[in-house]
């Protein structure tokens, strides 16, 4: 099913704004009509969902009881009283253990906090070191004072927030609702990294609404680490609308490079999501070199799940891509069944670009079943990568059953490079 994008017919002139902004550099932001008061949107459709409280820290509670209650010390000063009783009060929330109670109390703790006092108040939040143990109620913070008052906010974040995450949370709140508004707000902006968090969280709003609108802004980028990043925010947004609709959202990505990247990660997560529909997907792209990198993805996680699926599936793919795809499969057939994989692979032809999938099959089999794996070498197309996996199939084996590996290397002894039948016989003892 395709879904269609809610702006597809937004103008793309602010698109380019946006790249002749990152490019020029720090401009200031726009000043806000009328002060805060005008400033402040009205109420969006998003509400404080899927709080992350505690998550990232991880650590036990009375370390966060002992952490707060420590770092408060710092944030009181003569003349700070009302300051220091809202971060007080703030702790007090942080510190209640039922996550339902909290978030109504930090909802209710929002409402009574002016405008005028939301920089202190995640200012302190910040100082007292709460982020990484309450991402959750950071964000209601950020979000809610971007929904008041975005310009002040993105103005503070930008002049004392060194933090990507913020500034990326921060702007993709209001890009989900307002993206041109958003864009024009942080237009010149620019992050000290290789990665500018402010563009970053711009596009990954957006594709919450329109991956498509998403990727129209990122074609307006110049390439580098900020627009990889982006994509990888934003194929989540992609993955959720299904296979039809990444396989034409592929499609739009015009540099083969960018394109081949993205689809390897794009079909990691529709394969973990459904993989026949992403095994669909993959015969309908039409670049070669993108499909051929995306099926041998695709097979890992294909054969993983449902090994005779991705077996036919693979069979009956283009030669240029079955090559690719057959290296998932060759791996999982040879740990369940060594013979079988090897008359697999021997079923498929004798393609050099198989070569791949046989180096699968050799890496598994010669650890369960060095035998079937030595009798297999020789079906590789180059003479450099057979003795090297003589030699390491054979060594191995020989450091767990000396007798069998040499065994079967003199029987075998017409057939083995010089080197390799050298290195596996035992040395003779020097004649005193």
């Amino acid at each position: 099913m395709k879904v269609s994008p809610r702006a597809s017919h937004t103008p793309i002139s602010w698109f380019i704004a946006l790249g002749i902004g990152l490019m020029v550099g720090r401009h200031g932001l726009p000043a806000s009509p009328g002060g805060d008061g005008v400033e402040t949107r009205s109420t969006s459709s998003e509400k404080p969902i899927g709080f992350r409280s505690g998550e990232s820290g991880g650590s036990p509670q009375q370390k966060k009881r002992s952490n707060r209650k420590t770092s408060l010390t710092t944030l009181t000063a003569p003349g700070e009283d009302e300051q220091n009783r809202r971060m007080i009060e703030l702790s007090d929330i942080l510190n209640t253990s039922n996550r339902i109670e909290r978030t109504r109390q930090m909802l209710s703790f929002i409402d009574q906090v002016d405008d005028g006092q939301m920089a202190e108040i995640i200012d302190g939040f910040r100082d007292a070191g709460w982020i990484d143990y309450n991402r959750g109620e950071y964000t209601m913070l950020i979000s809610a004072w971007m929904d008041r008052a975005p310009f002040t906010a993105i103005a503070h974040l930008d002049k004392n927030e060194s933090d990507g995450w913020t500034r990326k949370t921060a702007i993709s709140a209001w890009a989900a609702d307002n993206p041109e508004a958003a864009a024009n707000a942080i237009q010149g902006l620019e992050d000290e990294g290789k990665v500018n968090d402010w563009v970053v969280g711009l596009i990954e709003g957006i594709a919450r609404n329109d991956p498509e609108g998403a990727l129209r802004t990122l074609k307006s980028l110049p390439g580098g680490d900020t627009k990889l990043q982006a994509i990888r925010e934003i194929l989540p947004e992609v993955v959720i609308r299904g296979a039809d609709f990444a396989g034409d959202w592929i499609e739009q990505i015009d540099e083969p490079k960018l394109q081949r990247e993205t689809a390897k990660r794009l079909a990691h997560s529709l394969a973990r999501r459904d993989p026949e529909s992403a095994s669909d997907w993959i015969s309908k792209i039409s670049a070669v070199e993108t499909r051929r990198d995306a099926s041998e993805v695709v097979s890992e996680v294909y054969a993983q799940e449902d090994l005779d699926g991705a077996k036919l599936w693979a069979e009956n793919l283009p030669q240029d891509t079955m090559t690719e795809a057959a290296e998932g499969v060759a791996k999982y057939l040879a740990r369940k069944d060594p013979a079988e994989a090897a008359l697999w692979l021997q079923k498929l032809g004798n393609d050099p670009d198989l070569d791949g999938a046989r180096f699968r099959f050799l890496q598994e089999a010669g650890r369960s079943d060095p035998k079937t794996a030595l009798e297999n070498v020789s079906t590789l197309s180059q003479a450099k990568d057979q003795e090297r996996y003589y030699r390491d199939i054979l060594g191995r084996w020989r450091k767990q059953d000396q007798n069998a590996a040499v065994a079967w290397a003199v029987a075998n002894s017409e057939t083995l490079p010089p080197k390799v039948l050298k290195s596996v016989l035992p040395k003779e003892k020097k004649r005193k």
